[in-house]
């Protein structure tokens, strides 16, 4: 008895030791790091893009070695970052490029101080998710659940390529993909749902608000039942932006105005400085094709109608620099601003969830109709206002 109540000590003194010994991460309050040794994890470096300060689009390298990463950057506000792992097994290959499949990233939420560790391993997909921080943790507990199911979609959609669709087998896939869509979507509404306080659940939230994979009432439901002290968190002040811009950008209301000196000029612009006659608010970006492809028609009815309708753009994605080579290049020279400012994200403020996104105003500002993608409805109504 004597032997084994010296042994008990000896091994409890020898944990503690160890744990004593244990060496304390400490991270820089400006910056963030996360690490990771993972099986399969076969590359040299995963990259990270990302816009800087200026807007600019900027890539990072994340050098691995023996399957282990580590990556410091300076942050300002918490973020939401993924590294792509550039391991030949998770890239899904077309004939004409690749998907960029959610499961075939390194995913999760970064804020000043954290430190953040990935586990799992690399299959044909990122079968690894994010500890360390509460809001990682809950990450990785929906994420481990939805990433196999979005891998099996990506999958199926990759066999339907090879097939024609007069194949008993391109229907069947549809269905099949269909189904696994739709149960990743209600388990991501279960899941932020269920977890009121978590970030993130908010992050989720918003990310699910600017894809169109909850409805409005459902989002306003969830973001009301969400815990107060979630409150100046970045991610749940962006759902109450959505929130509140769902509720004044509704057709029949006054669209709430705003300033902003993000122009190409520098001037600071007011939208209600735009009163007293028709307005066309076109979101749109240089990287989106459909909102590339119907601007000559807005400049068609610009000119058109150039005594009674205004046209102003809104682009969100570009830097001022790129936004404004585009358009002298093809001679657009109506009003732009971009989306985010310092002060304001017109996205949120406005409720933009899809790219183009147009706003008809009639002269007092109220909204006359919304439309969200490409559509010709846009100018037939114009016709039908204007003619």
């Amino acid at each position: 008895m004597k032997n084994l109540l010296q042994k008990t000590t000896s091994l409890l003194l020898l944990t503690a030791v160890l744990f004593a010994c244990k060496p304390e991460v400490k991270v820089a309050p400006d910056s963030f790091t996360v690490t990771g040794t993972l099986k399969g994890l076969d590359t040299e470096f995963m990259t990270r893009s990302y816009k800087d300060a200026e807007g600019n689009r900027v890539s990072d390298s994340i050098f691995v070695e023996n399957g282990k990463f580590t990556y410091t950057a300076k942050i300002s506000e918490p973020e939401f970052i993924v590294f792509w792992p550039n391991v030949e097994n998770t890239i899904k290959r077309t004939d004409r490029g690749y998907y960029p499949a959610k499961s075939s990233q390194f995913a999760f939420l970064a804020a000043p101080g954290d430190y953040i560790e990935f586990k799992g391993e690399v299959t044909d997909f990122v079968n690894a998710y994010p500890t360390g921080t509460p809001a990682n943790d809950d990450l990785a507990s929906i994420n481990s659940k939805i990433f196999p199911l979005l891998n099996q979609a990506v999958n199926m959609q990759l066999e339907q390529n090879k097939l024609e669709d007069t194949d008993p087998r391109y229907d069947i896939l549809t269905d099949s993909m269909n189904l696994l869509n739709e149960k990743v979507d209600e388990m991501k509404k279960a899941f932020v749902a269920s977890n009121p306080k978590s970030q993130a659940a908010a992050w989720y939230l918003s990310d699910m608000m600017v894809r169109s994979q909850v409805s409005q009432d459902e989002a306003i439901k969830i973001f009301k039942s969400f815990d107060k002290s979630l409150e100046g968190y970045t991610y749940y002040e962006a759902v109450a932006q959505r929130v509140e811009g769902i509720e004044s950008t509704m057709e029949g209301k006054i669209i709430p105005n705003f300033t902003s000196n993000a122009t190409p000029n520098g001037e600071t612009f007011e939208l209600y400085s735009l009163k007293g006659k028709y307005v066309l608010v076109d979101f749109w970006g240089t990287w989106c094709a459909p909102c590339i492809a119907e601007m000559p028609t807005v400049k068609e009815y610009q000119e058109k109608y150039k005594d009674q309708l205004v046209i102003l753009g809104i682009n969100s994605g570009d830097s001022m620099e790129k936004m404004v080579q585009f358009l002298d290049k093809y001679d657009y020279d109506w009003q732009q601003v971009l989306a985010q400012n310092e002060t304001e994200d017109l996205v949120l403020k406005l409720n933009v969830a899809g790219f183009p996104t147009k706003f008809i105003l009639d002269p007092e500002g109220k909204i006359i109709k919304r439309f969200v993608g490409s559509t010709e409805e846009a100018f037939d109504v114009l016709d039908e206002i204007l003619e």
